[in-house]
């Protein structure tokens, strides 16, 4: 396994206190939208349900389908709709508990021990994504919604080598790989989107994103986009872990 990924529409979520954690239930009241509480819960969900499958903890009959990363893919896995998954499937997902670290990356307990694989979050519109990877790799995932921006943002948070044809697709392509690498190197806000260059498709890494990288023994980054539901790009920055590799979360 490279990485596994779940999708999951938020409207579609089972009530909160039916799969949170004590300490999710808690950290969920501080948020105060109801916006920003169903991102956080949609992402919460995707990563429990697809934690669950991967390590054998539920059957993937009792559970949501994985959705296809792209049109042509296989078959999503056979599951149940959101509706139906039984209280026994929530039970085994309120035992799995995800932290947020100081630099906002996710770290999963499963009971009260930890789960040394890499994961991560995101969301965007009605969807939230999660994905694993094993112990020791480094993952990032990022979903974006095509849409119109202001020239400002471009000029903001792009290299004039990023822009290439300026299109929307275009640039929230660029976007969500800038977006994916930041969750993969583990340092969150501390890092600058312009320190993560996209040069003709190639990854240029400076100032603290070089150096982050260099404290992870310079790993092999790969990049995958691709279009997911119409309007949407989703990446995934992947990069298994290399011979003395010492980075972690922080």
């Amino acid at each position: 396994m490279q990485y596994k990924t779940q999708f999951i529409k938020i409207k579609d979520l089972p009530p909160a206190d039916s799969f949170l954690s004590s300490s999710e239930s808690a950290y969920l009241q501080t948020l105060r939208s109801d916006k920003r509480k169903g991102d956080w819960l949609g992402g919460r969900f995707a990563l429990k349900t697809l934690l669950a499958r991967e390590s054998g903890l539920l059957p993937v009959c009792s559970l949501p389908p994985a959705r296809p990363q792209t049109p042509d893919a296989a078959q999503a896995e056979g599951g149940v709709p959101l509706s139906e998954i039984s209280a026994v499937a929530l039970a085994v997902l309120k035992q799995i508990d995800i932290v947020k670290l100081p630099s906002g990356a996710p770290q999963v307990f499963v009971g009260s021990v930890p789960d040394a694989r890499s994961v991560s979050i995101t969301h965007s519109g009605p969807w939230a994504a999660a994905a694993v990877s094993a112990p020791h790799t480094f993952l990032g995932i990022d979903l974006e919604k095509i849409e119109k921006r202001s020239r400002a943002w471009a000029e903001e948070f792009f290299d004039p080598a990023e822009k290439g044809p300026a299109t929307d697709a275009h640039l929230t392509k660029v976007w969500t790989q800038k977006e994916a690498v930041v969750k993969l190197l583990g340092r969150g806000l501390s890092l600058n989107t312009r320190e993560i260059v996209l040069d003709a498709g190639r990854l240029r890494l400076k100032g603290r994103a070089l150096q982050a990288w260099q404290a992870a023994a310079e790993p092999q980054i790969i990049l995958n986009s691709v279009p997911f539901d119409n309007d949407f790009i989703f990446t995934v920055a992947f990069a298994p872990a290399a011979a003395g590799a010492k980075f972690g979360k922080m």
